[in-house]
Order: structure tokens, then C-alpha cells, then sequence
């Protein structure tokens, strides 16, 4: 089922690895690679009203604060570790932002939401 909503899908870049792995607090882990941090990107659903690539980053960067934190709790919930700074610039460096115009639900279930 077609549904009301158009998707972005973030993609790290090689910039947003770099910071994963350069606060690890934990140095003896193995640094991650670009590759690895694309494994499971975050998928964000938008209004409908976000028709074109151009809508898409405009939307993303008017939300990049929500969006970075969200990415860096994913990591390290520990916000010491996180940039002092973080907005649009800081986005625009770690993220590639990718859109889709069509989103089909093939679960014929409610979705449920929940707060994260």
C-alpha cells in the first residue's frame, strides 16, 4: 500500500567514521570503516510535500541539530564525547542525504510508533 510520506535515508560519510572512531572510549577496539557505518543507515519518513532531492536537504538541514543528536546517541550516548558545536555545517560534512519519493507498506499491520 502506497502510502503519505516520502523517505531520506542518511548516509554517513567518511568525516562522520572519523568521529566515531576518533572518541571511541574504548582504544583498543577495531576502527570501524565506511562501509560498516552504512551497513544500517537511519531512515527518516517526511511529508509528502518533500518532492525532490532539493526539498530533501532543505528538510534535513532545517533539522540537522535533531538529526546529528540522534545519530551520536546511536553511537555514544555519552554527550561529552559529542562536538561542542553541531548545526547545518556540521551535517553537511558527515552526511549524504538521499531521497525517495515512494514509500510502499508491504506489512498489513498498524505501524506503531514510539518516542526514541
Amino acid at each position: 500500500m502506497l502510502i503519505n510520506r516520502a523517505a531520506i535515508i542518511l548516509k554517513a560519510t567518511q568525516e562522520a567514521v572519523d568521529w566515531v572512531n576518533d572518541v571511541d572510549p574504548y582504544p583498543d577496539s577495531e576502527p570501524l570503516t565506511l562501509g560498516q557505518v552504512r551497513e544500517d543507515c537511519l531512515v527518516y519518513l517526511v511529508p509528502e510535500e518533500v518532492e525532490t532531492d532539493t526539498h530533501a536537504s532543505i528538510w534535513a538541514l532545517n533539522n540537522a541539530e535533531i538529526l546529528l543528536e540522534e545519530f551520536m546517541h546511536g553511537w555514544y550516548q555519552d554527550e561529552t564525547l559529542w562536538p561542542e558545536k553541531y548545526g547545518p555545517n556540521l551535517f553537511e560534512k558527515w552526511f549524504i542525504v538521499e531521497y525517495h519519493s515512494i514509500v510502499i507498506d508491504t506489512v498489513d499491520e498498524k505501524i506503531l510508533k514510539e518516542e526514541i
